[in-house]
């Protein structure tokens, strides 16, 4: 028989309707009872908490645990008819098929069937794996959805790959900007240099905007600070005016946008229920 459906608003002792913060009020009182450190705590009622939380706290992965809810509810509702005479009939015509055909379905009724076929589709999630501590993306994002990308927690290998990376995208506008302003123009640079200076301000807000799009996909909030870090590195030490200002202006867009994106999903999900 297949694993009955976690019904994590039960875990929690909260209803389906509530709020983002009752959830999260709600885990904070039961973890402190919970704890397996506090008398009478325990540590698999303790990890069931945080799965609850973890779950109920995501939009995008609470959507899916109430359909797993009402595909749940549905099947048991459909074991508990009575499909004796039509299971008897579809048995007679599969045994004239396949004579072994009953023998492979183990016996069981079509309610039964149906009801393991339909918890089949959202299995629940083991405690521990990558998806349950909300590290696996509840979807593939799309480049033009920086909100639903999911970095793993920023390292040192991936901080400094950001930080250089930025340092050197700066470092590179940078001298194109000195250039613009006629400083040391390389001969072969001049008339291209001189074109581009009116749109120094756009060239630096590009390099903002892009080395925290990469870096916020690496690693996150943490990685995005480390390009405003560069910026301020760069532009203090004998960069173009206005360099820090626009490229600042640029990462200050993805922010937004990640913002507005969250803002418009969990609009969304409110919205469905």
């Amino acid at each position: 028989m297949a694993e009955r459906q976690v019904n994590y608003y039960e875990v929690l002792g909260v209803p389906r309707s509530a709020s983002p913060s009752e959830i999260k009020n709600a885990y904070r009182q039961l973890a402190k009872e919970r704890h397996p450190d506090h008398p009478g705590g325990s540590e698999k009622e303790f990890s069931r908490l945080q799965e609850a939380n973890a779950v109920l706290s995501d939009p995008e992965r609470r959507r899916r645990h109430d359909e797993a809810l009402d595909l749940a509810h549905a099947a048991d509702q459909l074991a508990g008819l009575d499909f004796g005479s039509l299971d008897d009939e579809l048995s007679k015509k599969r045994r004239e098929r396949e004579p072994h055909a009953d023998a492979a379905e183990g016996g069981s009724s079509l309610g039964e069937r149906l009801r393991n076929r339909f918890r089949r589709e959202e299995a629940p999630e083991p405690p521990g794996s990558r998806r349950g501590r909300g590290r696996e993306p509840a979807r593939r994002a799309r480049w033009y959805e920086p909100h639903d990308f999911d970095p793993e927690p920023i390292s040192w290998r991936s901080g400094a790959l950001s930080f250089i990376g930025a340092f050197a995208a700066f470092l590179a506008v940078g001298q194109v900007g000195l250039w613009a302003t006629g400083a040391n123009v390389p001969p072969i640079f001049v008339q291209w240099t001189t074109a581009l200076g009116p749109l120094m301000w756009l060239v630096y807000s590009l390099a903002g905007l892009l080395s925290a799009y990469f870096a916020y996909r690496a690693a996150g909030w943490a990685a995005v600070a480390l390009v405003f870090v560069a910026a301020l590195v760069v532009g203090g030490s004998g960069g173009p005016e206005g360099l820090v200002q626009y490229a600042a202006a640029g990462v200050a867009v993805l922010v937004a946008v990640i913002l507005l994106g969250q803002r418009r999903d969990r609009a969304a999900w409110r919205n469905r229920r």
